[in-house]
């Protein structure tokens, strides 16, 4: 019996520091991301007419929240612990939003469909990843702009880029920074684009 008893003893203690254990344990540390940097002022004058951003689109494995890494163009990897703050396809559309209205590119930007433009800007987002490389992280993003008339439905300027960039560090927030230079860039040239192809 007393065997018995010591054995029960045991597999109590042994219950109670595993289930301490278990329940102290902390989960992972979540991180979340977006991409963000401020424009140049512009000093054109705008472009007078009203434009109408579209919500992106995104390939479906960028539909994600978590952050996407490869080492191959085969292969790719979500994060577990790592996501961007909002979906892919509504941040980047919030940002090129944001970098047309800071320079002033047309007089007038919307959204919503609350009235009739006369143009209207739509994207599609082909790659938002980190690149891991020699025991280095690059950013690479590619993005399709397309700048159509709204009456016509045709396209008056187009910018498509598929971009590496060295991060200059191996962390994701590194990368996200990286992200924000190649678009602020590429957009520079896609607006250069655009004054040179409509009158203002």
């Amino acid at each position: 019996m007393k065997k018995i008893g010591v054995l029960i003893v045991c597999i109590t203690v042994l219950f109670t520091i595993s289930s301490c254990s278990l329940f102290s344990s902390k989960a992972p540390l979540k991180h979340y991301y977006q991409v963000y940097y401020q424009p140049q002022v512009g000093s054109e004058q705008p472009i007078k007419a009203t434009l109408r951003i579209k919500t992106f689109d995104a390939d479906k494995a960028y539909k994600k929240y978590n952050l996407v890494y490869r080492t191959s163009f085969e292969e790719m990897f979500y994060y577990n612990t790592h996501f961007w703050a909002s979906r892919p396809d509504d941040m980047i559309t919030d940002l090129v939003a944001n970098h047309f209205a800071k320079q002033r590119i047309f007089s007038d930007i919307i959204i919503t469909m609350d009235k009739k433009p006369d143009y209207v800007l739509s994207g599609r987002i082909l790659a938002l990843d980190e690149v891991i490389e020699d025991d280095k992280s690059y950013a690479r993003v590619a993005i399709i702009f397309e700048l159509k008339d709204y009456k016509t439905t045709d396209v008056i300027v187009a910018h498509s880029f598929d971009t590496k960039l060295d991060a200059k560090g191996r962390k994701p927030v590194d990368v996200v920074r990286a992200m924000g230079e190649i678009i602020n860039s590429e957009l520079e040239i896609f607006i250069s684009k655009i004054y040179e192809t409509i009158e203002h």
